[in-house]
């Protein structure tokens, strides 16, 4: 028993050391190209190397090598040798010239032999200079003209890095940078042009060569430079290009590898080198470059593609432009275009290697098996063998082993080796499917890696039915790939794979999540630098899982701690501050989830001001200067223009314009130069962002003397008094002198036929005038102004002008200066005879027409009128003022006389703007509007004018006009009806009889409708004047703008000391209430009730004297009482009281109620219990929303709320501006001291005594409990309600 599982387990082992068996692999090895070492020098210390090979194989394979064709035996070199431990890997600790040569490394176990590449390992090295013409020579050249320096580099290997630099006395380098100084690929070192300060003063030229692996460099001998001058200026001695240094016609480059194509012309100024291809200009990119400021053409890894005819052209505007063509032709060492691949093969299968290859020449693929030539093989008649493959059928196991392809031309070699092995093993899974989230619409992969031989079948299935076609994938390695996952695709999966050995499943879980999807993304942005910019972002994502939304910056996550500048708010936005340039790229909102990701990009372009144009020289003519520049730049803003800008030597410091708009496209420009000046010129790129910085100045430019092209200009002449006349011009800059001794020649002569010319010399150019005296009065002169220099007079005609003699003052004023009619309020219709020319004395210029009003003559107004005209419309008087104005003539200088004054008084106008106008929302539908009086009346004001419209955004609506005019005297008003939380515009015009006035306007927003107790209310009160007998109360609602003040109220008034309460109607529209019909000479109680909807709030209690002061009015003649007539007219009134005294006994016995309840009743109201007011219990009828004063007003409404409509009959005394005198009326005087009143007096008093006691009321046990008073209705005391009844509004 024991021994069978000994024998199982042995069989195990053997079946598991079956499925790792393998032929080697080469994991490690030498590069195809030369291996560099260095020997040690006396004194160094060894630098050790290593070539290096590694294989992998089952049973793990030995190495051997052999080295320029022979075996190797490294153990025969001492210890100097070695062999890494596990590996093929030797190190050379020490070493040795002899260890020079062909190295490769060969892997073998008992499957097969894998073979390295072969490498060529070479000893690195750099020789000294030769000493030929000792340590140092002096060698010299001709300023002005191309020359060379050569250098002889030492020998080396690899060739060194040649250079030359500047060798200072104490041995200190410095290194060469000069546009005109160029090296060739041979060391030398060519000087475009060679200029006096390329001579050795304290540097030596040195040339040096250096070796990048050796790390070390040898300096050659010092050359001493001496440049022999010419004696012509540098900006003169000017040479046509000549070739230097120039690549061969035909280069050859190689594949992979950098080339550089040279073209180096001297001459001066320095060449310019364009390049071409095939005739076709060449844009730098980062393949392609130039170096040597474009003498060399760098293209960094050739490819076939850059095979072709490449073109130099050079020029430096001297002589004809020169060109050098170079075909360049690439070649390639091997390369594969299809790589041979290792094969798991089963028995009884076909195994193909494939391998082909590219270069140039066309390469030679030849075959290796077990680390030799195929022909060398053993025979396999089942082996077919082609030139890029070996196809093997009817696999054996003894058809494991390594094959080798090899493609080789002359340029160098490509070698790889793989193996076939032929195994039996059963299906194994070695990586199944995993339990997978996916996002609806991704894709999901189930792996399922199996290995066998041969090779598994792999099938998928999910609850046992087979998945294929469609969106369902099974690839070659097995993975099941599942395209537009849906929440259909949810289940389990079982992955099952067979061959002929046997057959393996596994299993997996699919879930399906809705997936990230960003909402708001973000848009690409353009931004001025400086600016902010921000980029938005949002995203949706399944309920279960975690949404994170992050930003990235060119695809790294930006972190706002370490860049402040850069802000992620609350809704994920992305905030840029003060942004720069640098910021321009590509920004993406990256929203994910623990299982998918989402993302949106967009790009920031920061646009800055061009970078500084580059100057590339300035060509110098007599008359014209040639600027060439080319840009260094846009910043992202496309250049628009450039500018090109000059100084001089006259003003250093001060740089014009020449030329303003100079279109993109263009990189070069003539611009014109005027004689005797030094020029420099500089160049600004603008773009839409604005100036770039000025490019560095030009070399200077110098111009000879001419003579002067232009004469001053604005050549005028007129005098300063009578007796002379100055002439003046402009002055001429130094830059239009044309040279030197410069002056004007000053001309003139009287415009008479045989006037000879006077002139005289102003040699001062800064002056600007003449003075000519002793002339005649206001005479024309011709002058003219001519600029000379030391070349001659200009070379322009001067232009002759028209000068005059000074002024003097006219002698007449116009006559007969007449009113011919006053238009309007500011404007009338005035006339006058015209004066004769010849009393101007001067150039007539017109007439002033003066006004002021009177007291104002300091402040007068001037209407200017042409000459020729004889009457005009003045629009500058003042309204209903009293006007004044005079007429004079005036000349270029002075004021003549003016004429008589005219007086008179203009209508009425309309009036100005209101000082100032606010607006207060008070409750949720009214504004309380305040305001001055206009600064300019214009006529007695006879009222405001109130519009509003609703303002939404930029639109207004319809123009509404408030239902009432306000009274003049008034300084405030309510207007209401206004939408709750609503904005308006609310305008105010003053009027007169002349119409309304300007308006004045604010804009307001009503307040949000509050459904509370308003604030108790502020009210002031006051008698204002009545009819004799009576007294009217002025009661003003003083609404505050803050807090809740409601939207009406309704005043209430009663004697004092009397029980019961009177009140008004409703006051919706207005701030005020006038109580009429009261008895003068009481004491009223007044308060108001603030209302908003069912809520309101009562004030304090005034207390209002309706006595009135004013003049006692007496009867005309006091012996009226013993007429006759008089004694008539008492009888008979005495019958009618005795009359009605039993008609109010009788009634009051009866216990009925007065005709005034009557017509209560009869109109529809009735008596309410005494508990409460019937105003608080029940709302108010809707009429009554729309009486702004008591009953008693007569008649309908007019536009004009005035205070006197409650005068009753008679105007009460006012002042002139329309307000009243006093304290609103007339009090009552008592009579003289020591009278009485008249008998007819006492009975008129007693009269009316008795009809007020008639019309009392009196309850049902017959006291009196109140009066009858006009415009109002007698109501009981308020009370709280009853407990039982619904809460009514609380009484505040």
């Amino acid at each position: 028993m024991e021994t069978s599982k000994v024998l199982c387990l042995f069989a195990v082992l053997s079946q598991a050391a079956a499925l790792l068996t393998s032929p080697p692999r080469i994991v490690k090895q030498p590069t195809a190209e030369e291996l560099l070492f260095q020997v040690a020098q006396p004194g160094e210390v060894d630098k050790p190397f290593i070539i290096e090979c590694e294989a992998e194989g089952e049973p793990a394979p030995k190495y051997r090598w052999i080295k320029n064709g022979k075996p190797f035996e490294y153990t025969s070199y001492d210890n100097r040798i070695s062999q890494q431990p596990g590996r093929g890997t030797l190190v050379v600790s020490q070493p040795r010239d002899e260890d020079l040569g062909q190295y490769q490394c060969f892997a073998d176990n008992e499957w097969g032999t894998a073979t390295s590449n072969s490498v060529f390992v070479r000893k690195a090295e750099l020789n000294s200079f030769k000493e030929t013409d000792g340590p140092q020579q002096t060698i010299t050249a001709q300023e002005g003209l191309p020359f060379k320096l050569t250098c002889e580099p030492p020998d080396g290997h690899p060739s060194p890095n040649v250079y030359w630099m500047l060798q200072g006395e104490q041995g200190q380098l410095k290194t060469i940078n000069n546009s005109r100084m160029t090296l060739d690929p041979e060391g030398n070192l060519w000087f475009s042009n060679v200029t006096r300060y390329d001579a050795s003063v304290d540097y030596a030229y040195t040339c040096a060569a250096k070796s990048v692996f050796r790390n070390e460099y040898k300096l050659g001998n010092k050359v001493y430079l001496q440049v022999t001058q010419t004696g012509i200026s540098p900006t003169s001695n000017k040479r046509e290009p000549v070739r230097q240094y120039t690549t061969r016609r035909v280069e050859k480059a190689w594949r992979g590898k950098k080339a550089e194509l040279y073209c180096i012309y001297g001459g001066t100024p320095l060449p310019q080198v364009v390049w071409k291809k095939n005739g076709a200009m060449i844009l730098s990119s980062q393949r392609i470059t130039q170096d040597n400021y474009g003498k060399t053409l760098v293209i960094k890894r050739a490819g076939y593609e850059d095979e072709g005819t490449y073109t130099c052209e050079v020029s430096n505007g001297v002589g004809t432009a020169q060109t050098y063509s170079i075909t360049l032709n690439v070649e390639a060492a091997p390369f594969f275009t299809e790589e041979p691949q290792f094969q798991n093969k089963a028995e009884g299968e076909d195994a193909e290697i494939r391998c082909a290859a590219g270069g140039t020449p066309e390469p030679q693929i030849s075959w290796v098996h077990n680390g030799k030539p195929i022909a060398e093989a053993e025979d396999n008649p089942r082996r077919i063998i082609t030139s890029n493959s070996i196809i093997i059928k009817d696999l054996v196991k003894k058809d494991t082993g390594n094959y080798g392809c090899n493609a080789t031309n002359s340029n160098g070699y490509v070698y790889k080796d793989v193996y076939i092995n032929v195994q039996s093993i059963p299906p194994e899974i070695k990586e199944g499917p995993e339990n997978l989230v996916k996002v609806d619409g991704s894709e999901a992969v189930l792996k399922c890696r199996v290995f066998g031989a041969p090779r598994p079948v792999v099938k998928w299935m999910r609850d046992d039915v087979d998945v294929t076609g469609g969106k369902y994938n099974i690839t070659s390695e097995g993975d099941l790939v599942i395209r537009g996952v849906s929440y259909t695709d949810v289940g389990r999966y079982q992955c099952y794979a067979k061959n002929k050995f046997g057959e393996k499943s596994a299993f997996g879980n699919l879930d399906v999540r809705r997936r990230t999807v960003i909402t708001d993304r973000p848009e690409n942005y353009e931004v001025a630098a400086g600016a902010s910019a921000t980029f938005r972002c949002n995203a949706h994502a399944d309920d279960s899982l975690k949404l994170n939304i992050v930003w990235l910056n060119r695809g790294q996550p930006i972190d706002s701690e370490a860049q402040p500048r850069f802000r992620v708010t609350n809704d994920y936005s992305l905030l840029i501050s003060d942004t720069t340039e640098l910021d321009s790229g590509e920004y993406t909102c990256v929203a994910s989830t623990e299982i998918d990701e989402a993302r949106a990009q967009a790009t920031l372009t920061v646009q800055d001001k061009p970078n500084s144009p580059a100057l590339d020289g300035i060509e110098c003519h007599e008359k014209t200067a040639l600027l060439r520049w080319h840009s260094r730049g846009d910043n992202r803003a496309p250049i628009l223009r450039y500018s090109i800008q000059y100084n001089t030597s006259f003003t250093p410091d001060t740089w014009d314009v020449v030329s303003d708009s100079v279109p993109a496209i263009d990189t070069s420009w003539s611009v014109e130069l005027s004689p005797w000046a030094n020029y420099t010129f500089r160049v600004v790129a603008w773009n839409k962002i604005g100036a770039s910085p000025p490019s560095k100045h030009s070399d200077v430019c110098t111009t000879q003397p001419d003579v002067p092209y232009k004469n001053p200009d604005n050549v005028r002449g007129e005098g300063t008094d009578p007796t002379n006349m100055v002439i003046s011009w402009s002055r001429m800059s130094e830059i239009e002198h044309n040279g030197p001794g410069f002056y004007y020649l000053v001309s003139w002569r009287r415009d008479i036929g045989g006037q000879q010319w006077s002139e005289q010399h102003v040699r001062d150019w800064r002056t600007t005038d003449l003075t000519v005296p002793n002339t005649p009065t206001f005479q024309p002169y011709r002058i003219k102004v001519i600029a000379v220099n030391s070349k001659g007079t200009s070379n322009v005609a001067p232009v002759e002008v028209i000068g005059w003699s000074g002024e003097d003052v006219p002698t007449q004023a116009p006559h007969n200066f007449t009113l011919l009619q006053v238009t309007t309020g500011t404007s009338a219709l005035l006339s006058w005879d015209p004066v004769p020319p010849e009393t101007v004395r001067g150039h007539f210029k017109g007439y002033k027409i003066q006004t002021w009003l009177d007291g104002e003559e300091d402040n007068l107004k001037e209407i200017l009128v042409k000459a020729d005209a004889s009457s005009t419309l003045v629009t500058k008087f003042k309204p209903f003022k009293k006007n004044n104005a005079r007429i004079l003539v005036y000349n270029g200088r002075h004021n003549g006389p003016p004429s008589e004054i005219l007086s008179f008084v203009t209508p009425e106008g309309k009036p100005g703007t209101v000082r100032s106008f606010e607006a207060y929302p008070i409750g949720s539908s009214a504004m309380l509007l305040k305001w001055d009086r206009p600064v300019e009346e214009n006529g007695i004001l006879t009222g405001y004018k109130i519009y509003y419209q609703k303002v939404s955004g930029t639109a207004l609506g319809p123009l509404q006009e408030r239902k009432k005019e306000i009274d003049p005297s008034f300084d405030r008003a309510k207007l209401a009806g206004l939408e709750p939380n609503t904005k308006y515009r609310i305008e105010i015009r003053a009027k007169t009889k002349a119409g309304e006035g300007d308006k004045f306007y604010v804009e307001q927003t009503t307040k949000a409708m509050v459904n509370a107790i308003p604030d108790i209310p502020v009210f002031e009160a006051r008698t204002i004047p009545a009819k004799e007998g009576t007294a009217h109360i002025l009661v003003r609602w003083r609404p505050s703008p803050d807090g809740h003040a409601g939207t009406h109220f309704v005043a209430w008034y009663k004697l004092r000391g009397h029980p019961d309460w009177l009140k008004t109607n409703e006051v919706t529209e207005d701030d005020y209430v006038i109580i009429t019909g009261l008895e003068p000479g009481e004491e009223y109680e007044v308060k108001i009730t603030a209302h908003d909807g069912e809520y309101f709030s009562t004030s304090e209690t005034l207390l209002v004297d309706t006595t009135i002061d004013g003049p006692y009015v007496r009867a005309r003649d006091e012996r009226t009482a013993t007429a006759g007539w008089f004694i008539g007219v008492m009888v008979a009134l005495a019958f009618l009281l005795l009359v009605l005294v039993l008609v109010c006994v009788a009634r009051r016995n009866r216990g009925g109620k007065y005709d005034v309840h009557d017509r209560e009743l009869a109109h529809g109201r009735r008596d309410y219990p005494d508990a409460a007011f019937h105003e608080y219990t029940h709302p108010l009828d809707s009429k009554s929303r729309h009486s702004m004063s008591s009953g008693t007003k007569p008649g309908p409404e007019s536009d004009t709320d005035s205070m006197a409509e409650y005068g009753e009959g008679e105007t009460a005394g006012m002042n002139e501006d329309g307000s009243f005198i006093g304290q609103y009326g007339r009090k009552r005087r008592p009579p003289p001291s020591g009278q009485t009143d008249s008998a007819s007096q006492a009975f008129a008093t007693l009269i009316v005594h008795f009809i007020f006691f008639c019309a009392g009321r009196f309850t049902e046990d017959g006291s009196f409990i109140g009066q009858y008073v006009p415009g109002a209705r007698v109501l009981p005391p308020p009370a709280p309600p009853a407990p039982s009844s619904p809460a009514p509004p609380t009484y505040v």
